[in-house]
């Protein structure tokens, strides 16, 4: 597996990886603190940092390899100098539930 390095923009709402090469955009959410909502025709992986759950979603994907997302995740696991991060490709919260009136 080729190892790529990602530059990583930190805005005041989360972080962002980005593949330079490509114009690749993946969004880091934090689910306990971000009102996070998967969006339509985006990719969605899901990992957690140690207790919190984060969320990342690539931004205007347009079919780049899926390997390259995968080893966005893991640099950025990395980063955070955890390397035990569980990754998975389903969300880790239950999905709400509409309440009966």
């Amino acid at each position: 597996m080729i190892s790529y390095t990602f530059p990583l923009l930190e805005d005041q709402k989360r972080d962002i990886i980005i593949r330079g090469a490509t114009g690749l955009c993946v969004n880091v959410f934090g689910l306990e603190v971000d009102d996070y909502q998967p969006t339509k025709g985006e990719i969605h992986i899901f990992g957690d940092d140690h207790v919190e759950w984060l969320a990342f979603e690539t931004e205007g994907w347009n079919g780049e390899n899926l390997d390259l997302i995968t080893q966005a995740v893991v640099w950025y696991a990395r980063y955070l100098e955890y390397l035990e991060m569980n990754i998975q490709t389903e969300a880790p919260r239950p999905a709400p539930r509409l309440r009966k009136i």
